[in-house]
């Protein structure tokens, strides 16, 4: 099992990846049953459910935990199905096909961020008490973190605990700000610090006396969903309801927040399909000047772009779900420090699930953009679902950690296993070093060979500016937010393309679509790692040193040339796509 990161100093034919192609049929059944709930349940009543209609959103929900899909991550023994994480990400995927981002926001605040809490750190008591109704859609679930003045930085936290004479009960009192599913849920995850500086999680039944709710949020987006922020005024919480170890609730937010992000993910990748197939029916029936306007070429670019996007995110999403899968998959449920052993197999992905939370994001926020603009100002209306799409996803860049909180994390752990050697950055950094030299990189497939030979440059170029910048700052580099966005952004690319170049070989795949995405995909994110590169060293250095990085950088990006032509490449994969009559790669 490869480690968080790794893939920045692995070679490129280094262990195969878990790809979509190798869904088992048990997967491919779940994926046609949820397909099959979300385009006949919840497409038809979208615009009912975007009408803030509580009732109908809490019935599909309870219809979802017949079928048991609420319980997909619910161990069988508290009445779930106990499957896999990729099972899990391939439902957050297809819920989507009902095209109501608002009632995807109600499932997946239950099913993640409001289940998983339980199910990785509750007490066995707590666990039968409360999964089995979580998991069957009996009640409904939330999360509280976010507080009027603490977002991403949640231990900022103001909430109070105070445990009471009789050591039966919590006090808590402070109040949330944001919380999905807030008005409609049964069960709070909800974090305060005991004694003003112990920060821990707690259960909170939404019956107790003391739990106010707020009015809903007037929201720009996923108006069928709820979002209130809720007081907690000498909220008496049962002392067993104490959820993990008191002191240490910030391990639980933090490493839930991981798997927050790759569903998240998920659940774009299930939006940037829709966008495409919203956008492509549209596109080859609108006319104009005699023609459809999928005919011309700027039209050909944009779907292109959108499928590429989408390609990317598709296979890094699956990759790191099972690579997170496999690590908790490793750990003894009878070890005695089986919750420590938990909070790090979740969080040695923690690079991996910011990137697919950013990627996500931003792919479908660019894809419903390009999309909207494709349907022109059809697309502007609500007849359309391109408008709804683009106001919804807006959000989406900011759940889960803002996209910049991801990025820094991002390059703050892969800093930390550099510095600490958990990694041998340090080793690949000096065979870059090797490319400046003339030494070429080895490439053992002939698979699109010259975009892997051109990768690996590119993977010289990000290392290298990850040195110069460890030489400059040290430790310090955690303060120099600009520079740890450059290099997050390069360490993306690097994912992104050692992803793709794998699923591409490992699968043999030697059509001309999939070569085509190939091509594209690394011709454009070469391109973007060198002029990052070459922004962030003329902002970090000056003088005989500045001139001599630019000098290796320059003699690094020779290796990078690519005589792609992605005029035709582009128009390509849009005609290949116009032939199938949706995404289907």
């Amino acid at each position: 099992m490869e480690k968080g990161g790794s893939f920045i100093i692995q070679k490129m034919d280094e262990d195969e990846i878990f790809t979509t192609e190798k869904f088992s049929d048990e997967q491919k059944e779940i994926a046609d049953l949820i397909s099959q709930f979300s385009k006949e349940q919840i497409l038809p009543k979208r615009m009912e459910i975007e009408a803030y209609n509580k009732e109908l959103s809490l019935n599909l929900m309870k219809q979802l935990g017949e079928l048991g899909l609420l319980g997909v991550d619910v161990p069988e023994e508290y009445d779930g199905l106990g499957m896999d994480k990729v099972t899990s990400a391939i439902i957050a995927e297809k819920i989507v096909m009902g095209e109501s981002a608002s009632f995807t926001v109600t499932f997946s605040a239950h099913t993640g961020i409001g289940t998983l809490p339980i199910v990785f750190f509750g007490t066995e008591e707590q666990k039968k008490k409360y999964l089995p109704k979580l998991a069957s859609g009996e009640w409904l679930s939330s999360y509280a973190l976010t507080e009027p003045d603490s977002g991403s930085d949640a231990l900022a936290a103001k909430t109070t605990a105070i445990l009471s004479d009789d050591g039966k009960y919590y006090i808590l009192n402070g109040t949330k700000q944001f919380i999905s599913n807030g008005a409609w849920c049964d069960l709070m995850i909800a974090y305060a610090k005991i004694d003003g500086d112990k920060f821990t999680a707690f259960l909170i039944e939404m019956d107790i006396p003391g739990v106010e709710i707020g009015p809903e949020e007037k929201k720009m987006g996923l108006k069928g969903s709820s979002t209130v922020s809720i007081v907690l005024n000498n909220a008496k919480i049962p002392a067993e309801n104490v959820l993990g170890i008191i002191g240490k609730g910030h391990h639980i937010a933090f490493n839930i927040l991981n798997i927050g992000r790759y569903k998240l993910g998920a659940s774009n990748l299930g939006g940037c399909k829709i966008a495409i197939n919203e956008s492509l029916s549209y596109a080859l029936e609108r006319h104009q000047f005699g023609q459809a306007i999928s005919n011309f070429d700027s039209i050909k670019a944009k779907f292109a772009n959108m499928i590429v996007k989408t390609f990317e995110q598709e296979s890094i999403i699956y990759r790191m779900v099972k690579d997170i899968d496999d690590s908790i998959q490793q750990v003894n449920k009878n070890d005695d420090n089986y919750y420590k052993l938990i909070v790090a197999a979740i969080e040695e992905y923690a690079i991996e699930a910011s990137i697919c939370k950013i990627v996500g994001s931003e792919a479908l926020w660019l894809i419903a953009d390009d999309g909207l603009q494709i349907l022109g100002g059809y697309g502007f209306t609500e007849d359309y679902p391109l408008a709804g799409i683009t106001r919804d996803t807006r959000v989406d860049r900011i759940f889960e950690g803002t996209n910049e909180i991801n990025r820094q994390i991002i390059t703050g752990y892969l800093l930390k296993k550099a510095l600490t050697e958990e990694l041998p950055i340090r080793e690949k950094i000096k065979e870059a070093k090797g490319l400046i030299k003339g030494k070429k990189p080895k490439i053992n497939s002939d698979i699109l060979k010259d975009e892997k030979s051109a990768f690996e440059y590119a993977k010289a170029i990000t290392l290298y500016l990850f040195n110069e910048s460890i030489i400059k700052y040290g430790q310090g580099l955690k303060n120099e937010q600009q520079l740890m966005e450059i290099l997050a952004d390069c360490f993306t690319d690097i994912y992104i393309m050692d992803s793709v170049f794998k699923r591409i070989t490992q699968n043999n795949k030697r059509d001309q679509d999939w070569l085509a995405i190939g091509k594209v995909s690394a011709t454009m994110r070469v391109r973007k790692i060198i002029s990052s590169a070459k922004v962030a060293l003329l902002s970090i250095l000056e003088g005989d040193e500045l001139e001599k990085s630019i000098e290796e950088l320059t003699q690094l990006a020779k290796g990078t040339e690519l005589r792609n032509n992605l005029f035709a490449l582009r128009r390509q994969l849009a005609e290949s796509l116009y032939d199938k009559g949706e995404y289907s790669w």
